[in-house]
């Protein structure tokens, strides 16, 4: 017989790694063990997102964020005679802000600048500080932009936000986890997951499981318009086509799937007791599992012919402004430096890295690229699926 402690161990490696042809049973996991697994805490932030389109809502942040950018311009970030002061760097970040700024700190201590953040919200994540970036292109605030993901790092670049990154830490970056053109890079890589209810009994292993008659009404998402939910909406119509993902989602819709106002809203309903199953980060869910949710994290989609899962790096660009400073340069090299990658890593923020790769993860067969183009139409389509409004 299995004792206790080896018991415990099989089902961490089957949780985290998978194994060919295996469904996983879930149990209650013993009070030791709770946080364990793929790595990261969110920061849960339980805000509902309205329901109006995309283009609507960014029409809207662009408005909002005009009419406040002037007093933020003359605010504390500028100094008297209108220029930012010497000593500081100003960040716009859609990182959870407890791990950004501890990250911030560290380049304080090590350099003596001081860094200004500039965060987003759970709920806007990360469309909001790419609209406000676009605001202000003609008098940018910003000098070195970190985003949670990829897809909008990509859309900002390819719409002239950034100038050339020209730091030491680039060319360390493997070359699928940064811009040919060197307009971004990425640093650690953050996994999308299923959080299951310790309650939910045996489950395959697939995003197919969001699928199942057993779950009905007990199946949860983040609203598909923002972040690494958007991402992950715009890469499975990357991989699969229109048909085929309309499909999947019409069958998540008739599932009774509920949408949410964040990625951590998925894992703290499912770690309550709420819902049974859903889709989100990996941070996220080590943050619920924290806080007493009685939940387990499954990477997706690793046997045999299946899709992978979708890895997402933070990623990191200086902005493009004719007064860009050494400063600047110095966070962006620092941000992409090992030294940040591993304290993503021991912060549980990340669960691999842009250095070495996903290492034995299955991922995504689909270029980042391609996902950032899909983003335009993608999400919204999803969102209409989901909400009953055939697109």
């Amino acid at each position: 017989m299995m004792s206790r402690e080896e018991n415990v161990g099989e089902r961490r490696s089957i949780l985290t790694e998978g194994c060919p042809g295996a469904t996983y049973s879930l149990t209650r996991a013993p009070d030791s063990e709770r946080g364990s697994g793929i790595p990261a805490p969110g920061h849960p932030f339980k805000t509902s997102i309205p329901l109006i389109g995309l283009a609507s809502r960014r029409r809207w942040l662009r408005t909002a964020i005009h009419l406040c950018s002037s007093v933020f311009i003359c605010g504390s970030l500028l100094s008297c005679d209108g220029g930012l002061p010497k000593s500081e760097v100003v960040l716009y970040t859609s990182v959870d802000q407890p791990i950004a700024q501890k990250v911030a700190d560290a380049f304080t201590k090590k350099t003596g600048l001081s860094v200004r953040l500039v965060t987003d919200t759970e709920a806007t994540k990360s469309v909001g500080l790419a609209e406000r970036l676009r605001a202000e292109k003609a008098n940018p605030i910003a000098q070195v932009w970190w985003g949670n993901e990829v897809f909008h790092t990509i859309e900002l670049a390819n719409e002239g936000m950034f100038q050339p990154l020209s730091v030491k830490s680039f060319a360390e970056i493997q070359d699928e986890f940064k811009d040919p053109q060197q307009r971004w890079a990425g640093v650690g890589l953050r996994v999308r997951m299923l959080a299951v209810s310790e309650n939910a009994g045996q489950i395959g292993g697939s995003i197919q499981d969001l699928l199942d008659p057993r779950f009905k009404g007990k199946v949860a998402l983040a609203r598909p318009l923002m972040g690494t939910t958007a991402g992950h909406v715009s890469a499975l119509y990357a991989l699969w086509g229109q048909e085929q993902a309309d499909s999947f989602f019409r069958k998540l819709k008739e599932n009774g799937a509920i949408m949410v106002g964040g990625n951590s809203v998925v894992a703290e309903q499912v770690g309550n007791g709420n819902l049974l199953i859903g889709l989100t980060d990996n941070d996220d869910i080590i943050s619920a599992q924290r806080a007493g949710g009685e939940l387990w994290q499954i990477v997706p989609d690793q046997n045999g012919d299946a899709i992978g899962t979708l890895a997402v790096p933070t990623t990191v660009a200086l902005i493009d402004r004719k007064d860009q400073s050494d400063s600047a340069k110095q966070l962006a090299d620092f941000l992409l430096s090992d030294q940040t990658e591993q304290l993503l890593s021991d912060e549980h923020f990340v669960s691999g890295s842009t250095r070495s790769g996903p290492g034995n993860l299955k991922v995504m067969k689909v270029s980042y690229a391609e996902i950032a183009r899909q983003l335009r139409t993608a999400p919204q389509r999803a969102a209409n699926i989901l909400d009953g409004r055939e697109p």
